[in-house]
């Protein structure tokens, strides 16, 4: 059964019996009236109105089963269209994971901070860490896709495609440094061989036969490829350039490749920079300090070696710069909310 076949079948099903698709409609507004003993909707109404007022969603609590990628699905059902729902809209939002929003088939609207835009079949966005926005709903033949991307997602071997200067990848990259740039990259894909990596990640999720997170993330890691040539060939790419000709891309490439041994001295003596002069340079384009970019490369990759390794924690602890055990677990919890050895768990190693 081709990609298509098995996402369709899915939307029919879903559409007759929601599980995959299944929501909590008050997260949500319709075009229905609030009833007056909604009290859990009317307390939440102010995250619908504007976007200085949004709820934030975090990775440990919408990862819940211990995947790195995630597909969640947006459509009407038949019961919703029985009762004369024909509107969605979601709250105001944003997360500390990575998030595209593909629109499989139909239209919808989606408001980025202030600004609104219509999205047909074939659009896909590319969200910002941080970003602010919601998704509007507002023809009953939408299906859209979203597929949530956890942090540790950007492992070793995603960080090599960034130095070959693949600019979707330094948008996420900027993206989890806080480096300005675009809260968003829109992309429209009918017809483009991108459509191949993406729709086979999204069957795969469905499907869930043996070792589909694996070949989810091999399709993902395909997809931001494909995307980066897209980039390229209609703008150049997102590097940002600063003073004195040196490039921030350049110094978290450099932190990267030599995480196990890298000091700020050697960054610093690298650029032909002061130590002094390179605290300030990540402070203000990072808005983190040298330790703290150090320790993100480090616990990445130490997240790719226990889902992909058999590897003990303790040699993965030694191997990414972690002298102690007991340091590494701790930090290790502090930032996803899950001990080594639970996070392996959870991975099927």
């Amino acid at each position: 059964m081709s990609d298509i076949s098995i996402i369709n079948e899915m939307i029919r099903n879903e559409r007759i019996r929601p599980g995959f698709t299944a929501i909590h409609l008050n997260s949500y507004l319709t075009n229905l009236p609030v009833e007056n003993d909604n009290a859990e909707l009317k307390g939440i109404l102010r995250y619908f109105s504007s976007p200085e007022v949004y709820l934030s969603l975090y990775q440990k609590e919408e990862f819940v089963n211990g995947l790195s990628l995630e597909v969640k699905a947006e459509i009407f059902h038949d019961e919703e269209i029985r009762a004369g729902i024909n509107y969605r809209e979601s709250l105001f939002h944003n997360h500390d994971f990575f998030e595209m929003m593909y629109v499989y088939s139909g239209t919808c609207k989606n408001v980025i901070g202030h600004k609104e835009m219509r999205l047909e079949a074939g659009d896909l966005l590319l969200y910002n860490l941080q970003t602010v926005h919601k998704l509007i709903l507002d023809d009953p033949e939408a299906v859209i896709f979203n597929i949530l991307a956890g942090r540790e997602v950007f492992s070793k071997s995603f960080l090599n495609l960034f130095s070959e200067n693949n600019p979707v990848l330094q948008f996420y990259i900027h993206s989890l440094y806080d480096i300005p740039g675009d809260q968003y990259c829109a992309f429209h894909l009918s017809g483009n061989e991108a459509l191949n990596p993406l729709h086979n990640m999204i069957a795969e999720f469905i499907q869930k036969d043996e070792m589909y997170e694996k070949i989810m993330y091999l399709d993902f890691q395909s997809l931001l490829v494909r995307l980066a040539r897209i980039r390229l060939s209609t703008r150049s790419g997102l590097s940002v350039t600063y003073h004195e000709g040196l490039d921030i891309n350049d110094v978290l490439m450099y932190i990267h490749d030599n995480y196990t041994d890298v000091t700020l001295q050697s960054i610093a003596d690298h650029f032909s920079y002061t130590t002094r002069s390179m605290i300030r340079f990540l402070k203000k384009y990072t808005h983190k300090t040298f330790t703290e970019i150090l320790r993100d490369f480090r616990l990445l990759s130490a997240c790719n070696m226990l889902r992909y390794s058999n590897t003990s924690i303790d040699e993965i602890a030694l191997q990414t710069g972690f002298s102690e055990r007991s340091y590494f677990d701790r930090v290790f919890k502090q930032t996803f909310a899950v001990t080594p050895a639970e996070y392996r768990t959870s991975a099927g190693v």
